[in-house]
């Protein structure tokens, strides 16, 4: 039988506090037959001696290779039990236990505030995340998780302190079948839907909700026509041939000796020309 702790990472936490903090500073863990534990530790800034520390109990069948070890004993939510723990891990901090009935994402739970040392404010929180006995058989809705909040902050207001019961988040569970803690999910209401029942939106909703704006329409693409400038052919001048023989030119002085015949003037064969 071992009751061995070990220290985990951060992202084995079976349980996240809300954005915002406060910061997971360290997680030890312990397994048994049948459950396994973390002890979540805290940011702490207070004066207020002790550690914050939110513990987790999940109950269910760990594995075959656990049977050996020590069984975590099981009780529901006691009022003494409550009482013991509260001065076990505030002591001499004097804690009022709300009268109010609270329930957040995972069902019913409660908590005590009070005023720790100098201006520190102190809670503490409890919570059983178990599916009604009517919906539990041997088969479905088995398991259990118990939740254990110890928070202590300088300055803090007491609903500061409580949305970290209304925000933490539950990451881990076990496999096996039937393993259902949270039990079936709520029907939907009836009159969803009926006339005569109207639905208003909540004044957050309304006032969160972002501004419509006119979406103005992209601009077209401009799409310029580039017109091709002619082509210009380049004229290239022709050469005019040279002649290689020059015809010299009459000459006044012998113009005379040149006799042209008309087309009516025949050469006869004695070198006579004979016109009509």
């Amino acid at each position: 039988m071992t009751d061995s702790a070990v220290t985990v990472s951060e992202d084995t936490a079976i349980a996240m506090p809300p954005p915002g903090g406060p910061a997971i500073v360290n997680i030890v863990e312990r397994r048994f037959s049948n459950a396994t534990q973390q002890d979540i530790f805290l940011f702490t800034s207070a004066s207020t001696p002790g550690q914050n520390v939110m513990r987790v109990k999940l109950f269910g069948p760990v594995g075959f290779e656990r049977d050996s070890d020590k069984t975590l004993g099981y009780s529901s939510i006691r009022a003494t039990d409550i009482a013991r723990e509260m001065r076990r891990e505030l002591p001499g901090v004097v804690l009022r236990q709300s009268p109010l009935y609270l329930q957040n994402n995972y069902g019913p739970f409660s908590y005590a505030f009070g005023k720790g040392r100098q201006n520190d404010s102190c809670l503490y929180g409890w919570q059983q995340i178990r599916s009604p006995e009517a919906a539990r058989t041997v088969f479905q809705n088995r398991g259990t998780i118990q939740v254990r909040l110890r928070l202590c902050e300088e300055d803090a207001s007491e609903e500061k302190l409580l949305a970290i019961m209304y925000g933490y988040t539950i990451r881990a569970g076990f496999s096996a079948p039937g393993w259902n803690p949270y039990g079936e999910p709520p029907s939907v209401d009836p009159t969803l839907g009926q006339t005569g029942n109207p639905i208003y939106p909540k004044t957050d909703a309304l006032r969160n909700a972002p501004a419509l704006t006119e979406e103005e329409p992209e601009p077209r693409p401009v799409v310029r026509q580039v017109r091709a400038a002619p082509t210009v052919k380049k004229m290239e001048a022709v050469k005019q041939p040279v002649a290689k023989e020059t015809v010299p030119l009459p000459t006044t002085t012998n113009t005379d000796a040149v006799v042209v015949p008309s087309p009516d003037c025949v050469t006869q064969s004695g070198g006579a020309t004979q016109c009509k």
